[in-house]
């Protein structure tokens, strides 16, 4: 039976059926067609994993003409997690600061005051009420981007998200954007503050590590990619702990838990099915399948989170598993940026709503949820609660 991607299983899902039956059935990495495209998805935790971190899979290379495209802005040659070797490792040095262990946890006393603020209006749609907000207002005072922009920033970043762009309107959206970021790059120059736009523009200006378009690209890819992610994350993870009433139960009674909590909403609720694709440079092995060079190839990481040969029991939600990391913030070389930040919010947030509110459940029947259509990620529309 011949697979395509992408799969077609419903939003509401935490899991992702189709890519488990075949990882269970088929073994870890299978043959498929994405759109014209022929691409091996890599299914199991060992081959995605492989993908992830051997330098014979090629991000620079999927981003030439004619290579896999699962999402259009994330094709962008000139964006950090398509760059390789010492152009990577140089960009990654010059951002990374902002987002080390050090620096998120200076910011905690910020987001937990941001966090109660919200809370204090007693939302009663979480999405709008607290998941978007936080995100968006923690990037942008990272940044040094007005909180003042945010429609604008989510409007933009809700089309540059968008799976299925023509090349005049990923243009357009990009081009939005990046003006609003040419705009304020000059406007950090001439009264600098100690954000990171300001220490990226200095760093560019003394230096030349980037080029102009690069560090456009780049300051978009951090604000879009650095609160959207985590804005879908929190509305999935809660609503997963309200499905799962024992389970919040545990962490409302046992609040230590938070840390392996947030681990294991991370592998259980799926978010997207697949991260960025990669192309093979020279033959290569992968769990036991031989790739030849030019090969397209698909890391399924919403497989590879429920393989049971890493993960015993991977249907079951347990917060307080432990054992090997969950992939879905990526591995290797290009592991997400802001993942200590995505996962301190995600604490914060997770932790100070269930404290709040210990009676909290849905406000609607659960087959009322809407989901955004136009997006690879499950993003909850809203999420209306009581207590």
């Amino acid at each position: 039976m011949s697979v395509t991607f992408p799969f077609t299983t419903p939003r509401s899902l935490d899991h992702e059926p189709e890519a488990q039956e075949l990882l269970l059935r088929r073994g870890p990495v299978v043959s498929a067609t994405m759109g014209p495209i022929p691409i091996w998805l890599a299914l199991s935790y060992a081959a995605c994993r492989q993908v992830l971190t051997d330098p014979r899979f090629s991000r620079e290379e999927a981003t030439r003409p004619g290579g896999p495209v699962t999402v259009p802005s994330g094709a962008n040659p000139l964006v950090l997690s398509s760059m390789e070797g010492r152009k990577h490792a140089r960009t990654r040095k010059l951002v990374a600061s902002a987002f080390s262990p050090r620096m998120v946890a200076l910011l905690e006393p910020r987001i937990q005051s941001i966090v109660d603020s919200l809370l204090d209006a007693q939302p009663t749609d979480l999405v709008a009420g607290l998941f978007v907000p936080l995100p968006t207002m923690v990037i942008c005072e990272l940044l040094g981007a007005p909180y003042s922009d945010a429609p604008d920033i989510r409007r933009w970043t809700g089309r540059l998200m968008t799976a299925r762009l023509t090349p005049d309107e990923l243009r357009e959206a990009e081009n939005d954007m990046q003006g609003y970021l040419a705009d304020l790059v000059e406007e950090k120059r001439v009264r600098p503050d100690d954000q990171l736009i300001t220490a990226l523009v200095l760093a560019h200006d003394e230096g030349g590590h980037l080029t102009s378009s690069e560090l456009l690209a780049n300051l978009q890819m951090l604000l879009a990619a650095g609160h959207d992610t985590t804005v879908n994350q929190l509305g999935n993870s809660l609503l997963t702990l309200l499905r799962h009433p024992a389970e919040m139960q545990r962490l409302i009674d046992s609040p230590a838990l938070i840390d392996t909590a947030v681990d294991e909403l991370l592998r259980f609720s799926r978010l997207m099915a697949a991260t960025l694709p990669r192309v093979t440079t020279e033959a290569v092995e992968l769990d036991g399948v031989q790739l030849a060079k030019g090969d397209a190839v698909l890391p399924i990481i919403s497989a590879a989170n429920r393989d049971p040969k890493v993960f015993p029991d991977p249907d079951r939600l347990d917060l307080g598993r432990d054992g090997a990391a969950p992939l879905a913030m990526g591995f290797g070389p290009h592991y997400c940026l802001g993942a200590q930040l995505a996962k301190l919010e995600l604490r914060i947030a997770l932790s100070s709503v269930l404290k709040r509110f210990p009676g909290l459940r849905l406000a609607v029947d659960e087959s009322e949820l809407t989901y955004r259509m136009e997006t690879n990620v499950r993003a909850l529309v809203s999420l209306p609660v009581a207590w």
